[in-house]
């Protein structure tokens, strides 16, 4: 997705696990630079788990089949492990937990002080953008469908100022209800 270097910042690692079997050994390893020390594995009943790092502010969201395989209409994904389908970069705003903002830099050197128009120079006009109240946020909404993902970016404003407060990159299809609002955009 970024070019045919080697991924070095932690951000990138982590999204070129999106589709591949949860290893907490290994993105702990990726998140050690930032604090982190241990990361959970999912241990939840149903199809679907959310991990957090509350230290690095990031959340993986992760699937197992028949799940993973009927948001994303692929049937190449392993059956019988957990797999990353979103990793989420954070900031105060997104969840209660998020006390400071994802401090590593982003994917092409962008960070979580970056600007609606920075994404745009660096990602192109969005196949999404609303400026104004959406579902879910008071700010700017940002989305893009890229080759086998879906970026997106939320805002949340207030009368003096706009706060970067989630970064999401995705499998296509991982968006939840957003699939049934922009198909064209998120669903498979």
């Amino acid at each position: 997705m970024f070019s045919n270097d080697k991924p070095t910042q932690a951000s990138e690692q982590l999204i070129e696990l999106l589709g591949q079997p949860y290893d907490a050994k290994q993105i702990q390893a990726i998140l050690e630079p930032l604090g982190v020390k241990r990361i959970t594995k999912p241990d939840s009943p149903f199809q679907d788990d959310i991990i957090w790092s509350v230290k690095a502010s990031v959340r993986i969201d992760v699937y197992r089949s028949p799940k993973i395989n009927k948001l994303t209409g692929r049937d190449d994904l392993s059956s019988d492990q957990w797999i990353v389908g979103a990793i989420l970069f954070l900031a105060p705003g997104s969840d209660d937990r998020i006390k400071k903002s994802f401090p590593g830099q982003l994917p092409k050197g962008i960070t979580m002080d970056a600007t609606p128009h920075e994404w745009i120079d660096v990602y192109g006009q969005p196949d999404i953008y609303e400026k104004g109240d959406w579902l879910g946020g008071s700010g700017p909404y940002l989305a893009w469908r890229k080759s086998g993902i879906n970026i997106s970016v939320e805002y949340e404003t207030d009368e003096d100022s706009s706060v970067l407060t989630c970064v999401k990159f995705c499998l296509i299809g991982c968006m939840g209800a957003w699939s049934s609002d922009y198909p064209e955009v998120f669903a498979p």
